[in-house]
């Protein structure tokens, strides 16, 4: 009874929280509200909500194709899809569903963290130890953290919520960027002392996730306040990240598939049983956990559908077998890279020889493989065959192989090659390094972070690293896009690098005529959700410069 209570009070204050907009529950607020005695009674009620925010970010990190750079400078969608786009400016606007839902989305996971934190506190839950009740409340504060942080660097400035909404509210005042980016950098800061350096657990935080997203809003808090001690210490915690010894690049072949022939290191980092650290994966710092069991028996979110959304439409081909393992999966291509990201960034003299655009890693050679064909099997598709195949549609197009596999699960039940199931890379040490990287770089320090980047040359065995004197802020955007297209929050990168950088890129790189024929304002922030400020009617929430009247 008291579970089943307390799970009445908590949807009802998790509606009520600032930015929760889903259309149905605006038809109606709940009208009960309850208080938090005699709710909780166990420390496993407890770790049931943190059980539910990892679950929810891992669900909202690896489906949330918007957040990995959709319609950025890095993919958009193919010509025959060009309706989904987000990169037609006439038909965006404030209410778009992407930022709301968005916004909502971090300010569900705000209003868990704060129910988790007040249970945690609470003095009649027994926990097995001092150590695991400081943990548990760690580990909620860093969810908070995290989602401010996350906030800040996509809609600027924004209310910062640590308390339980027990009544309607329509009051809530926008602090500024520096302030919300200064709020999730204390919360990290404060738990670090009670953050383990690992964990036998899988997918739990540990003290390197949050060194990792200090160096990240440090940066950004650079950045916004133009103070230049901020970006010492964002290299301060990344260093404790990169050279505290718990972490290290993999330079070396390892796991199930070290030795195939013909791969490489980077190929072996996105292998099933490879991503995570207890894997002997080094450079892994914080995974999202991804099981076929669960997937199966519980509420069938515990996949990466990658396959289906990445993947090109070889069966288009005639003379191509769609549905076998060298198509990448059974794709419907929803999601491509854009000639910057699939091409421009590999062309040589500066990625000659780089691995990580290796034919094994990103597949451009398409090979006939349906036997009824006997005339064409075994032989290359030739380019005139996949120009007309593409002619209006733009549905064949290169593989990027750490986004999918060769060795699909599940066929004997069901699964037909459209998901991945292997955990996924919340934080992996490459993208540290590169942060850090852009500290030195805006620090005046040109040295050390082309030094940072070439560690990552190095490892992907580019025959080309760069000099100090190359170092600049489009270099190091390319690096990402080579390094971690399809982990990074591509979004939340360019906007934190404020000024024009997103919408120049976008303009300059965009897959699609519309987007530079419709981009004709400037922004560098996500809008406010237009339903968020309508109904916060106390008091007035300011637009973000770019969006007004749109």
């Amino acid at each position: 009874m008291k579970i089943f209570k307390y799970k009445i009070q908590f949807f009802a204050l998790l509606f009520l929280t600032i930015g929760c907009n889903d259309e149905e529950f605006l038809l109606e607020e709940p009208k009960t509200f309850y208080t938090f005695e005699n709710i909780f009674s166990s420390e496993s009620q407890v770790d049931q909500l943190l059980i539910t925010m990892y679950s929810r970010v891992r669900n909202f990190r690896t489906t949330n194709y918007q957040a990995k750079g959709f319609s950025t400078d890095v993919m958009d969608a193919p010509e025959f899809r060009l309706s989904t786009t987000f990169g037609d400016y006439s038909r965006i606007n404030p209410e778009r569903g992407e930022f709301r839902n968005t916004y909502t989305f971090y300010y569900q996971l705000i209003a868990t963290a704060n129910t988790a934190i007040y249970a945690a506190n609470l003095d009649e839950i027994t926990f097995e130890s001092d150590e695991k009740r400081a943990y548990t409340i760690a580990q909620a504060r860093f969810f908070r953290a995290y989602a401010h942080g996350m906030l800040a660097e996509l809609f600027g400035g924004v209310p910062i919520v640590t308390e339980i909404a027990t009544e309607p509210k329509y009051d809530y005042q926008r602090a500024t960027r520096e302030a919300t980016y200064q709020f999730a950098i204390d919360e990290l800061e404060a738990i670090l002392v009670d953050l383990p350096e690992i964990t036998v657990q899988d997918g739990r935080i540990v003290k390197g996730a949050a060194q990792h997203y200090l160096a990240e809003f440090y940066l950004g808090l650079g950045i916004t306040s133009t103070d230049a001690s901020a970006y010492d210490q964002a290299i301060k915690h990344a260093s404790n990240v990169i050279d505290g010894g718990t972490y290290a690049l993999m330079t070396e072949r390892f796991g199930e598939r070290m030795n195939e022939p013909g791969k490489d290191v980077y190929w072996d980092l996105f292998r099933i049983n490879n991503i995570n650290y207890n894997d002997g994966n080094m450079e892994s710092i914080w995974t999202f956990q991804v099981d076929f069991d669960a997937y199966l028996t519980e509420d069938r979110q515990s996949v990466l559908n990658y396959p289906r959304y990445y993947m090109p439409v070889y069966r288009a081909i005639l003379g191509f077998d769609g549905v076998a393992e060298d198509a990448g999966g059974r794709g419907v291509a929803f999601y491509k890279q854009t000639p910057y990201a699939g091409d421009l960034i590999w062309e040589d003299p500066i990625s000659a020889n780089d691995q990580r655009g290796a034919e094994h890693n990103i597949i451009r050679t398409i090979i006939y493989n349906d036997p009824n064909f006997p005339e064409l099997f075994g032989t290359v598709v030739p380019q005139d065959v996949i120009d007309e195949t593409n002619a209006g549609r733009g549905w064949v197009y290169p593989i990027i192989f750490k986004l999918t596999t060769d060795q699909f699960v599940g066929l004997d039940q069901g699964e037909n090659r459209s998901n991945l199931f292997r955990d996924d890379y919340a934080i992996r040490l490459a993208e540290t390094i590169l942060l850090r990287a852009e500290a030195y770089h805006r620090k005046g320090d040109n040295q050390s972070a082309a030094n940072d980047i070439n560690s990552i040359r190095s490892r992907a065995q580019c025959d080309v690293l760069i000099s100090a004197g190359e170092v600049n802020i489009d270099f190091i955007l390319d690096e990402r896009a080579r390094e971690l297209f399809g982990e990074e929050c591509r979004w939340n990168t360019l906007l934190r690098m404020g000024g024009t950088v997103a919408v120049d890129r976008i303009r300059k790189y965009a897959m699609h005529e519309i987007t530079p024929l419709t981009l004709n304002f400037d922004y560098n922030l996500w809008p406010i959700p237009q339903s968020v400020i309508d109904r916060n009617k106390d008091v007035v929430m300011e637009q973000n410069p770019g969006w007004i009247n749109r």
